[in-house]
């Protein structure tokens, strides 16, 4: 991998062959698991006092009873293994559980490795038993198995597992080195991001990053090249990093007017000026797009006029 990623970080072991024999809520109830709690809605809990006093934010570990009592209710899932402890999930809201509660969105880049990618792995699984609760063959209700890792049918004994939808993100540059940025519709006012969409039926990922640039801002590339993948559990993504060339040398970018409402190609010192004075912003630091987009930059995004910059 050639990115530096933010979530696809540090050294969990799925131990994918615990999976079968554990019982997260038991792993916790005998004390011999790390417990993180988790938003289905892609937030988490952190440890309050290092939210607040260090730029290196953790995650917070329930223990002894106050783990026991956060299972009430809740589901649990085991994530892996790291630093040689078990580590559970509990599902459960911020209505329910007081604390410190953030967007991965917001944090992820700034978490310890470990946690950003344990956070990443409960937030997909949260997310997929929030939405799958019926079998998908017959609509009986499902139970989760394998430690969260699997949903079993009570009628007709169908296995269910968690998937991610496959999408590409490209970083577009024309003959002059300027980078392709876009506002959809339905994003606020000045928010820009470059262009993705998902992998259709039957699509290589290659044919795919060719046919939405072309879709969404009318404008060719050339064979494009993969750099790096990122798993994007706000909407199930698995998100591949691409860098493309226009086939003209300047083209000039022609939005879609439904998903797309404008599209223009920036240089460095424009889009420097841009973002410094407000006209635009951009994505958060936690994902690929930030990442693409600060590789071709050179160095982290400047702030906008208030002073703040992206999460």
């Amino acid at each position: 991998m050639s990115l530096d990623l933010p979530l696809v970080r540090g050294h969990v072991d799925p131990a994918v062959e615990l999976r079968e024999a554990v019982v997260p809520a038991a792993l916790v109830r005998a004390g011999e698991a790390d417990i993180i709690v988790v938003d289905a809605h892609g937030l988490v809990l952190l440890d309050e006092a290092e939210a607040l006093s260090s730029d290196s934010p953790l995650l917070r570990r329930l223990v002894g009873d106050e783990a026991v009592r956060a299972l009430e209710g809740t589901t649990a899932s085991f994530i892996g293994v790291a630093n040689g402890r078990p580590v559970v999930a509990v599902e459960t809201s911020r209505d329910e559980a007081s604390g410190c509660w953030e967007h991965l969105r917001a944090v992820g880049w700034k978490l310890d490795g470990d946690d950003a990618a344990l956070a990443l792995t409960a937030l997909a699984l949260a997310g997929w038993h929030a939405t799958y609760r019926y079998c998908s063959r017959c609509g009986s209700p499902v139970e989760l198995v394998s430690g969260g890792w699997a949903a079993k049918c009570g009628a007709c004994d169908r296995l269910e597992y968690p998937r991610q939808d496959p999408a590409i993100i490209v970083l577009v540059q024309d003959h002059d080195g300027r980078v392709l940025l876009a506002h959809n519709a339905a994003w606020p006012p000045g928010f820009v991001s470059i262009i993705a969409g998902y992998v259709e039926a039957g699509e290589s990922p290659d044919v795919t990053v060719a046919r939405e640039v072309a879709e969404e801002v009318g404008v060719e590339i050339e064979t494009p090249t993969y750099v790096a993948t990122q798993p994007w559990p706000f909407g199930r993504s698995q998100m591949m990093g691409y860098r493309a060339r226009t086939l003209e040398p300047s083209p000039t970018p022609q939005a879609d007017g439904v998903e797309i409402e404008w599209a223009r190609f920036y240089s460095r010192d424009e889009l420097t000026c841009a973002l410094e004075t407000g006209e635009i912003s951009a994505f958060g630091r936690a994902s690929i797009a930030y990442a693409l987009l600060r590789e071709w930059y050179g160095c982290d995004l400047p702030n906008g006029p208030d002073g703040a910059g992206r999460n």
